[in-house]
C-alpha cells in the first residue's frame, strides 16, 4: 500500500443503530471481576482498526454480513449487548438487558491505498471508529462498537471499540474470531466464551501487581498533544538483534525481549533522564495459564497481569541490549512467582523508589491476538492498528503485526508528545545499528 500522506477521508456514515441479540434472551445482572472494576481499567477503551482488501470473488456487502454475524454471536457475548452501571455498593456491573451492540454504517469515496500502512495516525481516521465523546458518563457508554466503513475499490475497514472492563485483549480477539465464524456460516462456535469473573479473587489484584498503573496516572494535564507514530522493524534485523545477544550470553531471546529492551533504551536516552533517577518499564502479561488450575479456554475477562522492570537510568543507557533483556525477564519471572497462590505478596511502596512521572513507561504486546487474523470471508486482515482513545498514558507503546507484506517484522507503535517522536526514532535506529551490524 502507498503511502499518500494525510488526505482527509470524508466518511459519510450513518447514525449508530442497536444490534440486538439473534434470539430473546432472560435479563440478568452479571458481576464483574476484581480486576474488571478497577478504576484504572474501566476508565479504558481500546479500540482497533483493521483493513481488509476487496475480492474478486465475493459480492456480498461486508456491512450487511457483519451485522447479521453481530446479532448472532451476541446470543453468546449477551454482555456485550448490555450496558454498564454501579450497584448500590458503587460497585461496577453489567446489567444484561439485551439492549444491543452499536453499529454503524460507512462510505468513503477513495481507495483503501490512502491509508497507507497505518503507520502515522492521520486524525480522520479517528472517523473510521464510531465513539462518544470523552465525558460521556460510563453508564451511557456503549461496551461494544463496531462500524464497517466501504471503501470505493471495494476494500473495507472494520473498527472495533471495545470497554476494558468487559475484556482484556485477548478476550477481544477471541470475540473478533468468534464474530467471523459466524459471518463465514458457521452454525455454533469452536469454542464458547466463559465470563466467571468469580475465578479472580481480591488477593491476585496484589499477585496480579496492578498496584504499578497508579504510577502511570497523569498528575496534570500534558504540555503537548500526544501524537501516535510508529517505526517498523524487519525480520532480518530481528533475527540479527537476537544472534546478537545470543552470541554475548548463547542464549535464546525472545522477539519480545529485543524489543521491549530496544524501546526502554531508547526512549529513556531520548527523554533525557536525569541519569540519578530510577526509570521503570510496565507491560502487561496474559495470565491465563499461570493460575492454579488455569482458566478455562474462552475465558474473556481481565486476565492480565503486569511485570515492572526497573533499573537505574545510567545504568540502562551505558549498558549492553543484553543488560536491559535480564532485567525484563526478571520482572516478568517475578510476575510468575508473585501469581502463585503461595507467595507473599512485596509492599507496593517499595517499588516506588526514585522514579518521576517521566520516567515510566508502559508496553503492551498485541501480535499474538489475532486481529490480523480475523477472517469475516475476505480473507486474513491486510492490516491493523491501535487507535488510541482519550488520555494516552505517558509513551504508551504497542508491539503489533506490520502490514502483510511483512511477516515476522514489527511495528512499534508509540504514543508521546511531539518533541520526543523524532529523537526516540533517532535512538532506536542507532541501537539496531550497534547491534544488528548484519543488516
Amino acid at each position: 500500500m502507498e503511502d499518500a500522506g494525510w488526505k482527509n477521508l470524508n466518511v459519510k456514515s450513518s447514525d449508530p443503530v442497536m444490534v440486538k441479540p439473534a434470539i430473546p434472551l432472560p435479563k440478568t445482572v452479571l458481576h464483574l471481576s476484581v480486576v474488571d472494576g478497577l478504576p484504572v481499567v474501566r476508565g479504558n477503551i481500546f479500540n482497533s482498526l483493521i483493513v481488509y482488501n476487496a475480492s474478486d470473488k465475493i459480492s456480498a456487502d461486508p456491512a450487511k454480513v457483519i451485522r447479521e454475524a453481530l446479532s448472532k454471536v451476541l446470543v453468546y457475548y449477551f454482555p456485550l449487548a448490555g450496558r454498564l452501571r454501579f450497584n448500590e455498593n458503587g460497585e461496577l456491573e453489567v446489567d444484561c438487558n439485551g439492549k444491543g451492540a452499536a453499529f454503524v454504517e460507512a462510505m468513503v469515496d477513495c481507495n483503501l491505498s490512502v491509508l497507507g500502512d497505518l503507520d502515522d495516525l492521520n486524525p480522520s481516521y479517528e472517523d473510521l471508529l464510531y465513539a462518544l465523546p470523552l465525558n460521556t458518563d460510563i453508564v451511557n457508554l456503549y461496551p461494544l462498537v463496531v462500524q464497517v466503513t466501504r471503501f470505493a475499490c471495494g476494500g473495507f475497514v472494520v473498527g472495533v471499540s471495545f470497554h476494558h472492563s468487559i475484556c482484556d485483549g485477548r478476550g477481544a480477539g477471541q470475540f473478533l474470531h468468534d464474530l467471523a465464524e459466524m459471518a463465514r456460516g458457521e452454525d455454533k462456535l469452536s469454542c464458547e466464551p466463559i465470563w466467571n469473573r468469580d475465578l479472580l479473587k481480591p488477593e491476585d489484584l496484589t499477585h496480579l501487581q496492578f498496584y504499578h498503573l497508579y504510577s502511570l496516572c497523569p498528575s496534570g494535564p500534558p504540555i503537548e498533544k500526544w501524537v501516535h507514530a510508529s517505526l517498523v522493524i524487519n525480520p532480518a534485523t530481528i533475527k540479527c538483534l537476537k544472534q546478537s545477544i545470543m552470541e554475548e550470553c548463547n542464549e535464546v531471546c525472545s522477539s519480545f525481549e529485543i524489543m521491549t529492551a530496544l524501546a526502554w533504551q531508547a526512549r529513556t536516552k531520548a527523554f533525557q533522564i536525569p541519569q540519578t533517577q530510577n526509570v521503570k518499564l510496565l507491560f502487561a502479561v496474559d495470565m491465563r495459564k499461570s493460575f492454579n488450575p488455569p482458566f478455562p479456554k474462552g475465558y474473556y475477562g481481565n486476565a492480565i497481569g503486569f511485570a515492572c522492570a526497573m533499573d537505574n537510568a545510567h545504568d540502562l543507557i551505558n549498558g549492553s541490549l543484553l543488560h536491559a533483556v535480564n532485567i525484563i525477564r526478571k520482572a516478568k519471572a517475578y510476575l510468575f512467582e508473585q501469581c502463585s497462590k503461595s507467595s507473599v505478596a512485596v509492599n507496593p511502596s517499595a517499588l516506588d523508589v526514585n522514579a518521576g512521572q517521566e520516567s515510566v513507561v508502559a508496553l503492551t504486546d498485541w501480535r499474538r491476538l489475532g486481529f490480523n487474523e480475523v477472517d469475516f470471508g475476505w480473507g486474513d486482515a491486510l492490516n491493523s492498528s491501535m487507535m488510541p482513545h482519550g488520555v494516552v498514558r505517558q509513551s504508551h507503546f504497542h508491539l503489533v503485526q506490520p502490514s502483510k507484506n511483512m511477516n515476522g517484522g514489527i511495528k512499534i507503535v508509540m504514543f508521546m508528545p511531539p518533541s520526543k517522536v523524532e529523537s526516540l526514532k533517532i535512538e532506536m535506529e542507532a541501537l539496531i545499528s550497534k547491534y544488528a551490524t548484519k543488516v
